[in-house]
This record gives C-alpha cells, structure tokens and sequence, in this order.
C-alpha cells in the first residue's frame, strides 16, 4: 500500500491507535532515508530496541518498509498483525518506558540458573551451556515448525536438500511462529542472560532459525568460517549472542565452534596487527577452536568477542537450532563497522 498522506518526522511521543512512542518517528525516519542522518543516528539503539520489543525483527520490519513504504497506518496494522492481531498493554507500557529511557521491571521468581562455577566458567572460555533449557516437547515443537516452514521430512533425507535456497546459507528466515516464540521467552534462558549481564530489562531479539544438513556428494556446507558479529572498533562494549540447540549435536554434527578465551586478547591482538592487515580476514588457524557439542534443549551463550562460526556437518541428521540473544536495551555500539 502506497503512503496517502506526506511523510514527516514525528516526535518521539507521536502515536497512533496503538499508542506505542517512537514507531511514527521511526516510520518517518525509514521512508525518507534518514535513519543514518547524523540528526538521527543516535536513535538507532532506540530504534533497533524497539522493534525487538515488539517482536517484529530487524529484517523484517525494514523489507516491509522499504518494499511496501505503508501509510503509517498501514505500517501499524502489519505491526499489529506480527502479533496476532493485539498488542499487551504491558509490552506497550515497556515500550513507552523504554522510549522514556526508564527500565522496566520483570520478575525475580526464578531461581538463578547458572551456578558460580557456570560463572567461573564463562569469565575464563568466554561462553557457558545452559542444560536443558526448555523441555523436550518445546524442542520438538518448534523441529516441527521449521520443518513445515521448510516444507521437508524429517524422516526422508531426500527432501533435506529439495529446497536448500528457501534456507539462506545456513539460515531460516523463520521469525515468528508460537512454538519459536515460546522459546524466545523462556524463563531459564532469560535469567541466565541477565545473570551474565548483571541486570534486568534486557530485550529479546526477534532472531531467525538455523538448519544445518549433512554434507552429500553434492551438497556442501553453507556456513562462513570464524567472524565476529560485532564492530571491531575499539573499545567494544560487553555483548551477548545465543544459540538453543532443537536437536542433539555432536561435535562433527555442523556444531557451534568457538575460540575460548579470545575475550581476553582480543583487545592486544587488534592492537598489534599489521597495518596492512584487516582484522576480518586474519589468519585465526593459530588458535584452538573448539566445537560445542550439546543436547536438544541446551542452550550456548558466549561472548561475542569470540571469532565464531557453525561448522560442516559430517554426521547423519541435521542440526536445528533457534538463535536467542538478550541484551542491555540502548547501549551505545560503534558507529563505525571495522
């Protein structure tokens, strides 16, 4: 649907019939190309923390914008849609708190899920495993969405790779679904990120899926090799990324790998690079990588200055995993992209 009324840059506090702060202005900003204005760049954190809280994803929400550039209005419908039609009044209290740059309160009913030597462990390697994070049926549930989203069989490895373009490298662009949702937001795996972070208030992000098949005669791994998910230019701020595991996987199995205790050095081993060499195509074949196998359910948080990537799968089965990452709503993060 085409805009029928001129497009304009709200305040912060413009709402519409859903009564949510900042979505105008942030409508506006995206149909007249201003988000990278040096006026408005220091609202991406904003932005981006917002339509998290609403559940909507990054890519997701700009390909609708840019491919479709809605009415406001019509804008505020597919947002309504992406949840079912309504939005809690709570997540709209969340949001305006946030665009107020309050925190929000959650509950602390949940025992701490991650022990001292959890802690230990993951100030030393840089990542942790959260054993059993959600239960089987969860695991199983959201297996079943990606696999009709993918339109294959899990009992027939012939249509493992009859639709491999509908997967993009490795992932699922599946954002929403009631089983995926369920485990966003499950209680285990959230109190476990604000442990690792010290606080409350963090925001979910609305994150793809990932399938991973056997490598065939005809049929190679998709994935990249070891990267980093986040600026390089120093100093990088404290960050977080995700994995939940939806089925067991060994090591060989397309596993997560990561290198341990990177977090340490990275900061002298930016520092000491050649000029002329580009942090993001160094030779990392120095360091000890280490694949993490686990079970369906467990979830792998690390830190995301450890270089990182999934890996080919030599095993029988797929790897099916669902990306899950909570982080500190409005932390700054380098403009600049090294």
């Amino acid at each position: 649907m085409k805009e029928t009324s001129p497009i304009a840059v709200a305040d912060r506090l413009d709402t519409g019939s859903t009564g949510i702060y900042h979505l105008k202005r942030l409508w506006g900003k995206v149909l007249l190309g201003l988000q990278t204005n040096p006026q408005y760049a220091q609202e991406q954190e904003l932005d981006s923390s917002l339509i998290d809280l609403l559940g909507l994803g990054l890519l997701p929400t700009y390909q609708f914008l840019y491919s479709h550039r809605p009415s406001f209005e019509a804008f505020e419908q597919w947002v309504l849609q992406q949840s079912g039609g309504s939005i809690n009044p709570e997540k709209i209290q969340q949001c305006n708190q946030l665009v107020n740059g309050n925190s929000y309160a959650t509950s602390d009913d949940e025992q701490e899920v991650l022990t001292v030597a959890d802690i230990q462990f993951w100030h030393t390697y840089g990542y942790v495993i959260v054993r059993n994070a959600i239960p089987q049926a969860d695991c199983a549930a959201a297996r079943q969405a990606i696999w009709e989203y993918l339109n294959m069989d899990e009992n027939d490895s012939d249509t493992w790779y009859h639709n491999a373009d509908t997967v993009q490298g490795i992932m699922v662009p599946l954002y929403r679904h009631p089983a995926i949702d369920k485990n966003r937001n499950a209680p285990k795996i959230r109190k476990a990120f604000e442990q690792l972070w010290g606080q409350k208030g963090l925001v979910v992000t609305t994150d793809k899926c990932g399938f991973n098949p056997p490598e065939t005669g005809s049929f190679r791994y998709r994935g990249i090799g070891l990267h980093w998910d986040v600026s390089l230019a120093q100093p990088i701020p404290f960050g977080t990324q995700g994995i939940l595991y939806l089925t067991d996987t060994a090591a060989h199995q397309g596993a997560l790998t990561v290198v341990p205790s990177f977090h340490h050095i990275i900061a002298n081993w930016l520092t000491n690079l050649p000029n002329n060499c580009h942090p993001r195509t160094a030779d990392l074949s120095a360091f000890e990588k280490k694949p993490i196998a686990a079970n369906a359910g467990d979830c792998i948080i690390w830190n995301h200055l450890l270089p990182h990537s999934s890996s080919p799968n030599t095993a029988n089965l797929p790897r099916l995993v669902q990306y899950i990452n909570w982080y500190s709503p409005l932390q700054k993060v380098h403009s600049e992209w090294i």
